[in-house]
């Protein structure tokens, strides 16, 4: 990603792959966006979507807390990594009734996410931090359909790509087209019906689509209809308001060099738990830790003992991403680092009982260090990490 932009004449970012600290601000952004927790989709949308293409470059970014008051946060690209975090994970909820998922846990629009002016601008803003995740290397937590991911790829939907989306329904069609006896007997026309807002709406398939009954002679063609109906005719507006955002920041004929699954690699990274030895190989160490400090050791042992939630979290808590580089930690940049916070302990039998240093782990995301207290106990040391990586504190942990 970084030497295909420098080849494309597109000057380095603050995050993700450019990110490095002789850099950090150095970067002059062009524009800077302040957003208020509460009302994250609301100021990302007021802010970020008039941008249009000029948001390939550095965003500054500054929260702002409940009460008003901004978040202890300076931003070197970390700051902007989080909020692409929170767009995606309020974004694609789909308890907003624009995105829904699979049974698989896939995300695409909703039947209806385009309907609305509200739903296309946030449709328009999802497309372009999508495509800003990919712009910048910056992996996302979410993974797209196959079927709209061909949809933003250029390539057809067809009855083959229905089970992902509805496997009843594809059950169902497969059903008319197996029916040995006479079809019209089944009482079928060309139409599709749809829930919308509590009342039931009928989508014509043809012109005068409810006058015309599906017989064994016309079957194929309205089996074939359905399917496009639902792959295609009804989510085109959400379909096209997505693309819109994403083509602002990635051309969609670099975005066509990929296939469906290719795409995903790049968007989401890989599904396989956090290698926690290829983690540790490619981990460098500051501020007075090696890989032989005691702490560092303590360290491993607690990560080597989470969940796999609980390893992806850590990451999360250190990079901004739960998921593992696609080919390995030696392909995260800047590599995950161990930084020593030094703290003198309150006792001199901490090292057995009594209490332990008492400063929590914090992070460094921009540049994807994770700065360490020297506890004394591993018990402290795996508790602490759990509060740290769970706690959900924004940039006002300490």
């Amino acid at each position: 990603v970084h030497d295909d932009r420098l080849r494309a004449g597109y000057r380095p970012q603050a995050g993700g792959v450019d990110a490095d600290e002789n850099q950090g601000q150095g970067v002059r952004p062009v524009a800077e966006i302040t957003v208020r927790r509460g009302h994250l989709l609301e100021d990302a949308i007021s802010q970020i979507l008039p941008l249009g293409a000029t948001a390939r470059g550095r965003l500054a970014v500054r929260f702002t807390n409940a009460a008003g008051g901004d978040e202890a946060g300076i931003d070197a690209g970390g700051l902007f990594k989080e909020l692409l975090s929170e767009i995606s994970s309020h974004g694609f909820n789909p308890e907003r009734g624009v995105f829904t998922a699979t049974a698989g846990g896939l995300v695409h629009p909703s039947s209806g996410g385009g309907d609305s002016h509200e739903g296309i601008m946030l449709l328009e803003l999802i497309g372009m931090m999508v495509g800003k995740g990919l712009y910048e290397g910056l992996l996302q937590e979410v993974q797209l359909a196959p079927f709209f991911a061909k949809a933003l790829l250029g390539i057809p939907r067809t009855l083959d790509d229905l089970p992902s989306l509805d496997p009843e329904l594809h059950r169902s069609l497969v059903q008319v087209l197996r029916y040995d006896g006479e079809v019209a007997d089944l009482c079928l026309d060309w139409t599709v019906q749809e829930e919308c807002f509590g009342a039931v709406v009928t989508h014509e398939l043809r012109p005068n689509g409810a006058n015309v009954e599906v017989t064994n002679e016309n079957r194929l063609g309205y089996v074939h209809a359905v399917a496009d109906f639902h792959l295609n005719r009804r989510s085109r507006n959400a379909n096209n308001a997505f693309l819109r955002g994403l083509s602002r920041i990635v051309a969609p004929g670099w975005l066509q060099l990929f296939g469906v699954r290719e795409l995903s690699l790049l968007m989401s990274g890989g599904d396989a738990d956090v290698d926690t030895e290829d983690l540790r190989r490619h981990t460098v160490y500051s501020g007075g830790y090696s890989k032989d400090s005691r702490s560092v050791a303590m360290f491993w042992e607690a990560v080597t003992g989470f969940s796999p939630e609980e390893r992806r979290a850590l990451l999360k808590f250190v990079t901004s991403s739960a998921r593992p580089p696609v080919q390995g930690f030696r392909h995260l940049h800047p590599p995950f680092t161990i930084h020593k916070v030094h703290c003198e302990a309150p006792s001199m039998f901490s090292f057995i009982a009594g209490p332990d240093v008492a400063r929590l782990p914090s992070a460094s995301t921009c540049f994807n260090v994770l700065k360490l207290p020297n506890y004394k106990r591993s018990t402290t040391m795996k508790d602490k990490l759990k509060y740290a990586i769970k706690s959900g504190a924004g940039f006002e942990l300490s």
